[in-house]
């Protein structure tokens, strides 16, 4: 079948429908509440309500250290300085995250050594992170991506084996678990993004958070331009009251999201049967947070995927960001390393929405183009 067969018969099997919003909006009914309240008592990145807010995500998490900041990769920067490190000393990265996670350490004079992922998965691969490995690690950072968990519990053990602290950049796992537990709890330090677009949002944010108090001193501190002692070297990476307080009441949606999601999710697998792609694998003892459903090719060229699902409405992170490995970049190229598996991984997925301002007749469509696609 010719490609412009194949269009014109997925046409007719799939209605045209308007092209469907990925964006999520967050508006909580307590918004405004929480908004007074912080006009009332502050809003600098240390008034009350801040404090309100880490406090609040440190019980949701059971994680004692929580410290909001300004941005997911501001989160990055500020987890670094949780670990000990000097000029030109390496810190190893999946080539499959978005290239925010790396930009903090280029920008601190570290340089980024690429690891290789596990098939089907966003985690590190243990084979090839004891091949890249060196005396001068001083971190491992690991990024799960679309809400999907990674063995970020057999990769604690071998980070405390190797004596080098592992950072877990969680922009896309807000709540997802792992082995009954948050996968948070298994980096020394997490770092959260609360961008719009994510999880849970705060419109520009982020916060870290660690069990270590030593780790949270020196990541406050540097919060606080090195607790302005003319010591330490520190920048103002806090977040402020405004973005503080509708935080607060957004912590309180995060159950509504969490049931919502996987509903749109059980909604679409229960209606998709096209042999030619299946959910990303997740991993034993893993539960997603519902981000996005991740929709795997399982033969031929996942871009052709991407390209259908966009031609009929559907969106796609994979699309918009173009995800690639990182060293295919200009910038990142003296680092270029192949990555086999997280290469075929990025070519093989698309992302699908499960936000909740969904409806039934966009459900309905994305299923049906789905089953429509014949590679």
């Amino acid at each position: 079948m010719s490609a412009s067969t194949r269009m014109s018969t997925v046409a007719r099997q799939v209605p045209p429908r308007p092209r469907i919003d990925d964006s999520v909006q967050h508006r909580h009914p307590q918004d405004e509440l929480y908004l007074r309240r912080a006009l009332e008592t502050g809003l600098t990145g240390t008034a009350p309500i801040v404090e309100q807010y880490e406090q609040r995500i440190s019980e949701r998490y059971g994680i004692k250290h929580v410290l909001a900041v300004s941005s997911g990769s501001a989160a990055v920067a500020v987890a670094l300085e949780g670990v000990d490190w000097e000029v030109g000393d390496e810190v190893i990265v999946p080539p499959s995250c978005p290239i925010c996670t790396v930009l903090p350490l280029m920008a601190r004079g570290l340089e980024p050594v690429f690891c290789d992922v596990r098939p089907h998965n966003f985690g590190l691969d243990p084979e090839d992170l004891a091949r890249v490995v060196s005396p001068r690690t001083r971190a491992i950072i690991e990024v799960p991506m679309w809400g999907y968990p990674s063995r970020a519990d057999e990769l604690q053990g071998i980070a405390r084996s190797l004596g080098v602290p592992l950072i877990l950049d969680l922009a896309h796992c807000h709540v997802t678990r792992l082995q009954g537990r948050w996968l948070a709890e298994f980096g020394d330090i997490a770092c959260f993004s609360t961008h719009e677009g994510k999880f849970m949002s705060t419109g520009e944010g982020g916060f870290v958070m660690t069990n270590d108090p030593a780790r949270d001193a020196k990541m406050r501190a540097y919060t606080r331009f090195g607790n302005l002692d003319g010591k330490k070297v520190g920048l103002n990476y806090k977040l402020g009251g405004l973005q503080a307080a509708v935080g607060l009441a957004r912590l309180d949606a995060i159950d509504w999201h969490l049931e919502v999601r996987a509903r749109n999710r059980a909604y679409l697998l229960e209606r998709i049967d096209n042999p030619l792609v299946r959910e990303l694998p997740i991993v034993e003892g893993g539960v997603i947070n519902g981000y996005a459903l991740l929709m795997q090719v399982t033969q031929g060229d996942g871009r052709r995927f991407v390209e259908h699902l966009d031609a009929h409405g559907i969106p796609s992170d994979v699309k918009k960001y173009d995800n690639q490995p990182l060293y295919n970049y200009e910038l990142l190229a003296p680092y270029r390393r192949d990555c086999k598996n997280a290469r075929e991984l990025l070519r093989s997925l698309t992302t699908i929405p499960l936000h909740p301002q969904l409806s039934d007749e966009d459900l309905q469509h994305i299923a049906a183009t789905v089953n429509a696609y014949d590679g």
